[in-house]
């Protein structure tokens, strides 16, 4: 799939990280009118997020499955991982309120994140034309997300795989895949790669469902 077949219109936006990048990047277009699962979170393991994704979320951010694996923004705040999944929250729970603030914090982080859960199960379910779009993922990860896309997804959906490069353009790396289109260029914040982000998502629109 190249560029020009992911533009169209989408009743559902999502994120799939890898970092917080992709969520921010939506909102800028106004294609994230609601909260992503893992917005926030880093998920750097394609083959955990796949798991996530297959098994709909199940256990994830489990009590049992969590570890502190260090801390993120200048100690500001923990990350916290969820070893089965690899998956690391870096913007819940804060250093300032130590180790106990993880514990009393995290009855509302869990509720946030179910109701979050039920409304992507819910879209993936639902929904006509869905997007997704990862920041960080080889050609052969991106064969192994679309396949756990597809098995989770009930209709059509596209997904939108950046891979950050220096180079300053557009490259469509032109992936023999029927439903990801592959792109390489620059991630920053500035003027210049702003004007190639809005070439990318340029026809690119959100149109909630009819009630």
């Amino acid at each position: 799939m190249d560029l020009a077949q992911l533009k169209g219109q989408y009743d559902a936006v999502y994120s799939l990280g890898s970092n917080c990048y992709p969520a921010q990047r939506l909102e800028r277009y106004g294609l994230r009118p609601y909260s992503g699962v893992i917005d926030w979170m880093y998920s750097n393991s394609i083959p955990g997020l796949t798991k996530l994704l297959r098994s709909g979320f199940a256990n994830f951010m489990h009590p049992d499955n969590m570890v502190v694996d260090g801390t993120e923004f200048n100690n500001y705040n923990y990350s916290v991982k969820d070893c089965f999944y690899e998956v690391q929250s870096v913007h819940d729970f804060l250093v300032s309120e130590q180790l106990e603030g993880i514990t009393h914090k995290y009855p509302e982080f869990h509720a946030t994140l179910q109701r979050r859960v039920a409304r992507f199960l819910q879209k993936t379910e639902q929904s006509r034309m869905i997007l997704f779009f990862r920041l960080n993922a080889s050609f052969e990860e991106a064969v192994q997300l679309e396949a756990a896309l597809a098995a989770r997804v009930a209709n059509q959906f596209r997904l939108l795989v950046v891979n950050p490069v220096s180079r300053k353009e557009v490259f469509d790396c032109g992936w023999p895949l029927a439903n990801t289109c592959g792109l390489e260029l620059p991630a920053e914040w500035d003027e210049h790669s702003d004007l190639l982000w809005n070439a990318v998502f340029a026809g690119i629109t959100y149109h909630p469902p009819a009630e």
